[in-house]
């Protein structure tokens, strides 16, 4: 078996950029990051390579976390959602204006991704910013494969619409 430093090298970014499509704070994505790393570290004996790749083992750990964060907040209601974070990471050789540019279109692309429903927006974090493929999302939500895929190309579909509409 790989090293859990080989692991943690391999899927960090993948996880944290799955992590903060959800939670849209940098802050809290690399708790929430760090959350899941640890339970993977301290379960990593458990993963079977027979029920489905380590991908999907670690993005289900990513995900419940996730979801224990929303379930929690819904509950102490600290902050609002509609807050938005504007401390995404950006290129240093960019001229000014074009990381402008960038950031007001991520600002759009997270305002497109908030205006879908919950389960849209947690399957296509998953999709783009996790990469895991349809099957392997399926596993992870225990959705069918091709249900994954429509409510995908569903949710791609409003966003291309809210795009071209700001």
């Amino acid at each position: 078996m790989t090293s859990f430093e080989e692991l943690y090298n391999t899927y960090f970014k993948r996880v944290y950029a799955y992590i903060f499509s959800r939670v849209r704070n940098a802050a809290l994505a690399e708790d929430l990051c760090a959350c899941t790393w640890k339970k993977c570290y301290e379960h990593l004996n458990s993963f079977n390579e027979e029920k489905g790749e380590f991908a999907q083992w670690l993005f289900t750990i990513a995900r419940n976390e996730t979801n224990m964060h929303w379930r929690t907040y819904w509950v102490k209601n600290v902050f609002s959602l509609a807050e938005t974070e504007d401390d995404v990471p950006e290129t240093s050789r960019q001229t000014p204006l074009e990381q402008l540019e960038e950031a007001n279109f991520r600002a759009d692309l997270l305002r497109a991704l908030a205006r879908l429903s919950g389960k849209e927006r947690d399957l296509v974090s998953l999709k783009f910013y996790s990469g895991l493929n349809n099957r392997q999302i399926a596993a992870v939500t225990r959705l069918s494969e091709s249900n994954v895929g429509t409510v995908i190309h569903r949710a791609v579909q409003k966003m291309r619409r809210f795009m071209e509409n700001v």
